[in-house]
């Protein structure tokens, strides 16, 4: 059909060919096409809207003018003198009606239009369609919204919304009237030239009347539009009513379904557990096949055995499960009368003698041939592997080697069965329609549909034919199992103990569900929190007993637990295959731990001691569990030495557990990797340690968080804590032993420097100055080779002072390792320009300057591969457009920035941070403000599902302040994240604990006390300003109270 454009004038309807322009190929019509329809045309408007002519390039219209093409609309014509006539009405209308408003006040009617006439000229001299086509607009989208929303609903509720469309459709029409009688005025008050004149006073009240009606049929529309989301709400909330009450009657429907399923399979095992006391599947082989005499076949000697019915049941992949005395309320569909004949195979068993045989072919000669070529059918196509059949002659009885011959040899004997049975039969039809003579493609189908169980009453019979029974009475080696559905099947040990373990397992993965707990069936590893003694108990019977495939547990116990709950737990574990165990007792926070420092003899955490005698345990941590010296007892000297490859612990390292983390090192002689202390405490006085590290001839990984502390205490021992060989890791945090050239430091390092992947160095020490160089003698001008120190390493952080010889040594170096992690400190900071980019992935950077991050920024920046970093760690670092730069440009998963130099940083980088990948923020709490929040909120749409917003308050908020600030709205807004997206934390170090516990051990004088108050910021603790000269055990212990609360 020919592209035309339709054009509409009254009642007459024109359709007029369009034209296309030959530069754009534009559809348009020509106002000189319709002239020739409609004479004097000039105007044209598309649903009350007035179109203006195509303009060129140059903003010029066309000549002749051009109307732009509108495929689905009908253009309506405007003659001026039709405009005129029908503004003109409406004048008259409105002069009327504001001459009779006009006349009930015409006590002030010349003061209203001389001194309100100027101002209101002016104020409506602005007024266009502009903002009302907004309105419209928006007024116009409920009604298309509740047509198509409504189709569901009841009738009532449609009629009731087409109703309002058809409203809200008249009143657009008079607004759109209203509107264009506005603009003809305006035009007509542009036009006036003597502003008091009776003409220009008279359009002015029209105009005053005519905004007037329009805002009143905007509020009503707003009330329609108002009164129609009302309606939609109350069609949402009866959908959701509607479909709340499908639910629970659905839900109801599953609950009878499951409840007659359970029925019928009670009813099925009552039946079957009665029916079937005996295995159903059988077969007969002969006693000897190698003097076998097919002439006189009636004189041989056969033997009976079981088969065993495996099937779907006993496979994990297939996802059925089965029970082994119990029932689930998982229904399954119903198993057919023979089980599973692609899978069953001989039980391993010797076999059973027949008393009676001619009875005995005479009653089961046509199951058993069944039976019989069922089994050859699964040797044939080696689905099953069958095992040895154990017969009586000493030739055939000599082991097989190899499941081929084990089948050959099988299925000899199951072809002399079958030609014996054959022979003894009926030539013609042999059992239950199994015909010797059907079709070769029919044989194998016809086969297994005609064979039937066998009923109970011969089941039962067919013990009176066996010669040797069983003093158990556990026939053929087989054992009975009981399916979801109720049905019996029996099965050999093997399949027995597989369909046990998994519904074990079931059962203690519901467990770990319930209690809010993860399993990673990948590396069988259990993570889970516990909070009652009963869940404590049930979780680790079940782990003793039902899940041998979990090697790997980490336990959190957020309980008030006693002793005997420590010692059920040693015990179970003890019986469970766990081989890497995590122990959280979370009792960082518990005011009563320092009351076992005053409690002689065996403490109540001895019991864990027992862990070190656990054969299976290859790997032990212990999280949150401080102060175990006191609270546990010696070990004994004849303790057998541990298998423990490796040993965290983390948390506070303090003399009183210098004894007993001693003994525990020495009991593990194989120690591999050892992990002590805490990066948030200081730790004292523990020489014992460190020579059992000395002596550990094993460990590859070690990592020292704060075992003393770098400010005061300094270690002249001549043992080095490091052990005796190369190592792999090495964290050493707050570094109190002597530095330099020979320094048990570098002694360490040198010897590792070949195998070390992991080189974490921290001290605020500036009496420790750390020196490599003379680790090797290098050259700048060296070129590097593989036989340099630190070819593998993979992880450095180097904050601490280093000598200017060490700083070169690294700079040569750093270029030519593959570094993922790069920490560097003010002072090492130079070494930000020579690391390599390509694998960094995580770098740490504190109190750095711009003059060293800034160029660091550029080579990221301009860096012609990507960079890949994914991790930042910046602490006390000034803003720089630099920084906004990168965090724009990198994909992060992890941020920290804490302490920032300026206070501006936050309104520089939260704009422009790449968050497609951001899992987790961390910024000050006193840096960030509702601002900065909604700056936030608004790119809500970029956050990654885990995303997380941690403000770190550093002990300088009240525990409740900071627990309401985290109680707000789960749902957020434009201005505010919703709960699960922020977070209130305190990474503080815990310095009240840390000086009551220096207190106990080192009884300082009054004026070192005050010291060490004002040094740790305890002086800031009203609590603490009348604790100075004095602390007695209940004072301590009440101190204890004002501590921050855990970080998150």
């Amino acid at each position: 059909m020919t592209p035309h454009q339709r054009f509409r004038q009254g009642n007459t309807v024109v359709s007029i060919a369009v034209r296309k322009d030959k530069a754009s190929g534009e559809a348009y019509s020509r106002i000189t096409d319709t002239h020739k329809f409609f004479p004097g045309a000039s105007l044209f408007s598309v649903n009350g809207v007035f179109l203006n002519y195509l303009e060129d390039e140059e903003e010029q219209e066309y000549e002749p003018k051009r109307i732009a093409h509108y495929p689905d609309h009908v253009i309506d014509v405007v003659v001026p003198g039709s405009l005129n006539a029908s503004t003109a009405s409406s004048v008259n209308l409105s002069g009327r009606t504001m001459a009779q408003t006009g006349s009930r006040n015409s006590s002030h009617p010349t003061q209203l239009l001389t001194n309100d006439g100027m101002e209101l000229s002016v104020s409506v001299s602005n007024l266009s369609l502009r903002p009302y086509s907004v309105h419209t607009s928006t007024l116009a989208r409920p009604a298309t919204y509740s047509l198509e929303r409504s189709a569901p609903l009841s009738l009532s509720t449609s009629t009731a919304v087409a109703r309002q469309t058809i409203s809200t459709t008249r009143s657009m029409t008079t607004l759109s009237a209203i509107a264009s009688n506005i603009t003809h005025i305006q035009q007509q008050l542009t036009q006036s030239t003597d502003q008091q004149s009776n003409h220009h006073q008279t359009l002015l009240q029209q105009l005053f009347y005519m905004v007037q009606q329009q805002n009143e049929m905007l509020k009503e529309q707003a009330a329609s539009k108002e009164r129609e989301e009302q309606m939609l709400r109350e069609q949402a909330e009866s959908k959701l009513r509607d479909e709340k009450l499908l639910r629970m009657q659905q839900e109801t429907i599953d609950r009878l379904i499951v409840a007659q399923q359970r029925i019928e399979a009670i009813l099925v095992q009552n039946y079957e557990l009665h029916e079937y006391p005996i295995p159903r599947l059988f077969v007969i082989l002969p006693d000897s096949y190698e003097k076998w005499d097919p002439r006189n076949i009636m004189a041989e000697r056969f033997r009976l055995f079981f088969l065993c019915e495996c099937g779907d049941h006993c496979n994990p992949s297939v996802g059925s499960t089965t029970s082994s005395g119990q029932l689930t309320i998982t229904a399954t569909a119903s198993s057919t009368p023979v089980p599973v004949r692609g899978s069953v195979h001989l039980a391993k068993h010797e076999g059973y003698e027949l008393s009676r045989p001619k009875e005995f072919f005479d009653r089961y000669g046509p199951y058993v041939l069944g039976m019989l070529r069922m089994l050859k059918h699964c040797l044939a196509v080696a689905t099953v592997a069958a095992p040895a059949i154990a017969l009586v002659e000493s030739g055939v009885k000599d082991v097989m080697d190899g499941v081929k011959s084990i089948s050959e040899r099988t299925i000899m004997a199951v072809d002399m069965s079958i030609n014996f049975l054959e022979q003894k039969l009926d030539e013609n039809v042999t059992g239950d329609g199994i015909s010797k003579t059907m079709a070769a493609s029919q044989e194998e189908e016809d086969m297994f549909s005609g064979l039937t169980a066998l009923e109970g009453a011969d089941l039962r019979r067919l013990d009176s034919f066996l010669r040797k029974k069983d003093a158990d009475k556990i026939l053929g080696n087989l054992y009975r199992i009981t399916l979801e559905t109720g049905h019996v099947k029996w099965v050999c040990l093997h399949h027995y103990r597989q369909v046990y373990r998994e519904t074990a397992m079931a059962s203690f993965l519901q467990c770990v569900e319930t209690n809010g707990g993860t399993y990673d069936p990948q590396f069988g590893k259990v993570t889970i929190t516990l909070k009652s003694s009963t869940a404590t108990k049930d979780f680790f019977s079940r782990l003793s007993t039902q899940a041998p495939a979990v090697t790997g547990l980490r336990v959190m116990l957020d309980w008030s637990f006693g002793s005997t709950d420590l010692v059920m737990l040693v015990d179970k574990i003890a019986q469970s295959n766990i081989q890497e165990l995590e122990l959280n007792l979370m009792e960082l926070d518990d005011p009563s731990l320092l009351g076992s420092l005053f409690r002689p003899g065996k403490g109540r955490y001895h019991s864990l001691l027992g862990l070190l005698s656990n054969d299976r345990i290859r790997r032990l941590a212990f999280v949150d569990v401080d102060l175990i010296g006191p609270r546990t007892s010696s070990l004994p000297k004849t303790h057998r030495p541990s298998l423990l490859q490796s040993f965290h612990y983390s948390g506070y390292v303090s003399n009183f557990d210098d004894s007993r983390l001693a003994e525990i090192i020495s009991l593990c002689p194989g120690l591999a990797d050892v992990r002590l202390g805490s990066v948030v405490y200081h730790s004292n006085g523990i020489p014992k340690v460190d020579r059992a590290l000395g002596s550990l001839s094993k460990m590859k990984i070690l990592h020292r968080c704060r075992l003393y502390d770098d400010f005061e205490v300094e270690i002249k021992d001549t043992t080095a804590p490091y052990g005796a060989i190369a190592l792999r890791e090495l964290t050493d945090i707050g570094m109190p032993y002597p530095t330099g050239p020979a320094g048990l430091l570098e002694a360490a390092i040198q010897r590792s420097a070949a195998t070390l992947e992991v080189l974490i160095l921290y001290s605020k020490s500036t009496s420790q100055v750390v020196d490599l160089a003379q680790i090797c003698d290098i050259s700048s001008s060296t070129t590097l080779v593989n036989g340099l120190p630190f070819v593998r390493l993979t992880h450095l952080e180097l904050l601490v002072y280093m000598t200017t010889d060490s700083l070169d040594l690294m700079a040569h170096l750093l270029p030519s390792l593959s570094l993922v992690h790069l920490g560097v400190s003010w002072f090492t900071c130079s070494l930000l320009s020579e690391v390599s980019l390509v694998s960094l992935r995580s770098l740490r950077a504190q109190y750095v300057e711009n003059s060293f991050l800034d160029p660091f920024y550029h080579r990221v920046l301009s860096s012609s591969m990507p960079c890949q970093i994914q991790n930042l760690w910046f602490y006390g670092i000034a803003t720089s457009q630099g920084l906004a730069n990168i965090l724009a440009d990198l994909p992060l998963r992890r941020l920290h920035l804490q302490d920032p130099k300026d206070d501006n940083i936050l309104e520089m980088v939260l704009p422009r941070l790449d968050l497609s990948q951001l899992q987790v923020l961390i910024i000050d709490y006193h840096k960030f403000g509702p601002e900065m929040e909604a700056v936030l909120a608004a790119r809500s749409t970029e956050f990654t599902d885990g995303f997380v917003l941690q403000l770190d308050h550093k002990g300088k908020m009240e525990k409740s302040e900071a627990q309401k600030l985290n109680a707000r709205e789960s749902q957020g807004s434009m201005t505010k994240l919703p709960r699960h997206r922020i977070r209130v934390v305190d990474n503080c170090t815990w310095l009240v604990l840390l000086y009551i516990l220096r207190l106990i051990h080192y009884p300082l004088h009054i004026q070192q006390t005050a010291q060490a108050r004002s040094r740790y910021g305890l002086d800031k603790i009203p609590h603490y300003r009348a604790h100075t000269s004095q602390l007695s055990t209940s004072s301590i212990l009440n101190l204890v109270d004002f501590r921050s609360p855990l970080p998150e």
